[in-house]
């Protein structure tokens, strides 16, 4: 190994001018150099130090690009061949670049040692034939004709079944042109099946013809996994084949090859095949997937889902669709009862899926079965407290989601679970999961949910209230009688003047919601807010729910405004400003107290994570309505950011409520901004911001054109909301499309929205 043709140039590269992932560059020369160490530890240590360093979590920076000819180099000479080979496939794909001055410079210069790196394709060893054929695939349209060339001089040559899967791959993103040539070839031929499979993504990603026959070979090759597509495409095969029919505009065919899928593991089972559970798992996984962004796959999917139910080995894979997909299944309530009564590890999630289905045998079940049902009960409750229950103006297939109604056995039992001391074991998260932890907080809520129907709980929740001094606090100011129940006030005075302040606050809310007497209340607010602690924004929080209430709190929300901005540099600390000026302006209407604060909230839209508090400071800058016009310049500048023009352009349609062009604008301008942020994977919120605007513009303020982009929002296929928890995305979903198409009535008919 010549290490001084390969440290050639090493030292005369300023490399203190660079920056990595952890600061200066300037230790770069010494981790290249130990890379070519023969001790295998220090060799090891330099390798994982570059990837934390120059490419950390696939983000490259200013050092990246100026080491890549020296790991070229390295690699030539035999050095950690495949593994660095693979490093700078990373760095070629990067999409996250921090700070670079020229944009895809770090790409760039992998493609420039292209020449060095392309006989590679022809390594004896296999994991360095993929390496490199996947890294050249990286560089895309910087690769040039001659990695083009080799690639498919390397096609022709090839017989290892998973390297030419890989090169066929690479052949297709360097050259989309030929891939409809290539993959006909492939898919017509006798090409082993890790080959086929690769035809098959490239077919689907290239948008090449898809029909019944391509749908047929794919169930023929259930499970994909199996024939080892390869981790450095970093993908599932059916999934990312569903994935892209879907994003394409096929959703039949889409929701055809899931289907058939699932068909093909079913047969696997009943063949006794040693691939029916991978069979199995992978189709579920891509039923799941294509449900989040299909909204009529669910229904489709699961009458191929339900028969495997009837086996506990596959039942695992079906009940928590059933719990998420917010779909009716009267089909499958007679196998989820056979597991919810018996002892296995499934019992419990099986009932859960019959609390989410409203399944009337589920009280008594959980009532018989509570301190083993964790999971059962965390569903009660999630329904109870609304979290995943279908609001009852969304017309949705079936019966709505509605909490479990009150059953005189669950409370008994309940009440039992109350009193009893809690175990170490069912504290621990280990050894119940944060569901057993949580049994106070859901057994309470689920109390709450009834109301006063649940009075019979009060001597179990009095003695559990030192104990769990938040949950029960709620619950009994829901509970309890004010007038009967003397008790309970004087048992919630005595826990709001002791303790730590978070148990003395829910005490205090709780005794406020009870009978009206603040006092106790303002008094701990009183405390938090003089503290200026973590928990200020949640003081703030609790104090704008007082609303006139809260007026004895004027003078240290009066004191939190008028801080300098400097002491605002944090989001809770900007958060609670903006609580603050809410109060402060529905109690005094004092716009010059609030303006200066709502302006800092602008100001945040430069870092990409100070865009929430942007839309807050929107939110309170609404309020004000024509007061806030001072703010208008500052909105003006922000209003091409898709992220925030909604927000913006509710404060407009507030500033100037009558006019057909706020602040210069035509209605129809901007109505154009909001669509621009109307694309699939929004968060619930965002998706909820967008239809709020919509109704705000009013109905003269869209075309007929722009009409038809809300239409396919309320009927469209792909869902809109596409992000947060996964159990609640296609909830959410379903909630924004009856929105969508309440607000879509009223914008074509002038119906008025649903006061829910």
């Amino acid at each position: 190994m010549d290490l001084l043709l390969v440290f050639a140039g090493l030292d005369h590269v300023d490399w203190s001018q660079f920056r990595h992932a952890y600061g200066s560059a300037e230790a770069l020369p010494a981790l290249l150099r130990d890379l070519a160490s023969p001790v295998e530890e220090t060799a090891a240590e330099a390798e994982q130090e570059l990837w934390d360093s120059i490419v950390h979590q696939g983000t490259v920076y200013t050092a990246t690009a100026p080491a890549v000819p020296f790991l070229v180099r390295l690699v030539t000479e035999g050095v950690r061949r495949s593994a660095l080979v693979g490093m700078l496939g990373v760095i070629a794909g990067s999409v996250d670049e921090h700070d670079l001055p020229v944009p895809g410079a770090a790409r760039d210069a992998v493609a420039a040692q292209l020449g060095l790196l392309l006989p590679l394709l022809a390594d004896d060893d296999r994991e360095v034939r993929r390496t490199t054929a996947w890294t050249v695939a990286q560089c895309r349209s910087a690769a040039g004709l001659d990695a083009r060339a080799a690639l498919w001089a390397r096609w022709a040559a090839e017989s290892d079944p998973m390297v030419r899967a890989d090169v066929l791959t690479a052949c297709v993103l360097l050259n989309p042109d030929a891939a409809e040539e290539l993959c006909s070839a492939v898919l017509a031929g006798n090409e082993p099946a890790p080959v086929q499979v690769a035809a098959l993504l490239a077919t689907a990603d290239c948008g090449l013809p898809w029909n019944t026959d391509v749908t047929a070979r794919v169930t023929t090759l259930v499970p994909l996994e199996r024939h080892g597509f390869g981790a450095l495409w970093e993908r599932e095969p059916l999934q990312a084949l569903t994935k892209a029919l879907h994003a394409r505009g096929e959703v039949d065919t889409a929701i055809d090859v899931v289907g058939s899928a699932l068909g093909r593991a079913a047969a696997l089972r009943l063949q006794g095949s040693e691939h029916a559970q991978a069979a199995i798992t992978e189709a579920r996984w891509a039923a799941e997937s294509l449900a989040r962004r299909s909204r009529t796959a669910p229904a489709r999917l699961l009458p191929e889902l339900l028969p495997l139910l009837d086996d506990p080995a596959t039942a695992a894979d079906v009940i928590p669709l059933l719990q998420t997909w917010c779909q009716p299944a009267p089909e499958a309530v007679p196998a989820l009862l056979a597991i919810a009564q018996d002892n296995s590890e499934l019992a419990d999630e099986a009932l859960a899926a019959l609390v989410c289905l409203g399944a009337p045998e589920a009280s008594g079940l959980l009532a018989r079965h509570l301190s083993e049902r964790p999971r059962a009960l965390e569903a009660a409750y999630r329904l109870a407290t609304g979290e995943t229950r279908t609001p009852s103006h969304i017309h949705t297939p079936g019966e709505d989601r509605t909490p479990l109604p009150y059953d005189p056995e669950l409370l008994d039992a309940i009440r039992v679970r109350l009193a009893a001391e809690p175990s170490p074991e069912r504290r621990s998260v280990f050894a119940g999961g944060l569901a057993a932890t949580n049994e106070p907080v859901y057994l309470s809520g689920l109390l709450a949910a009834w109301g006063g129907s649940a009075r019979a709980a009060l001597p179990e929740l009095l003695a559990a209230l030192p104990r769990h001094p938040l949950p029960v606090s709620r619950v009994l100011a829901t509970v309890a009688d004010p007038q009967a129940d003397v008790h309970v006030i004087e048992a919630l005075r005595a826990q709001a003047g002791q303790g730590p302040l978070a148990t003395r606050q829910a005490a205090a809310s709780a005794l406020h919601s009870l009978t009206g007497d603040a006092d106790a209340l303002i008094s701990v607010l009183s405390e938090l807010l003089a503290r200026r602690g973590n928990s200020l924004d949640h003081a703030v929080t609790a104090a704008a729910a007082l609303r006139e209430a809260a007026r004895p709190l004027l003078p240290l929300l009066h004191a939190l405004l008028a801080e300098p901005a400097q002491s605002r540099e944090t989001v809770p600390a900007i958060r609670a400003a903006l609580g603050a000026a809410t109060l402060v302006w529905e109690m005094t209407g004092d716009e010059q107290a609030v303006l200066p604060v709502i302006q800092e909230g602008l100001a945040w839209a430069s870092p990409v994570w100070g865009q929430a508090t942007v839309r807050r400071a929107a939110e309170v800058a609404c309020l004000l309505g024509p007061a806030a016009e001072p703010l208008v310049p500052d909105l003006l500048t922000l209003l091409d950011d898709p992220e925030l023009s909604p927000a913006l352009v509710l404060v407009l349609t507030s500033v100037y409520p009558e006019a057909d062009t706020p602040a210069g604008l035509a209605r129809t301008a901007l109505a154009d901004c909001v669509l621009a942020a109307t694309r699939p994977g929004l968060y619930a919120r965002s998706a909820s911001a967008l239809l709020e605007v919509f109704v705000a513009l009013g109905p003269t303020a869209f075309t007929a054109a722009q009409l038809d982009l809300i239409r396919n929002l309320a009927d469209g296929d792909r869902r809109v909301v596409g992000a947060g928890l996964q159990d609640r995305i296609i909830l959410d979903d379903e909630r924004f499309r009856a929105e969508a198409r309440e607000v879509l009535r009223t914008l074509t008919a002038g119906v008025p929205l649903s006061s829910s």
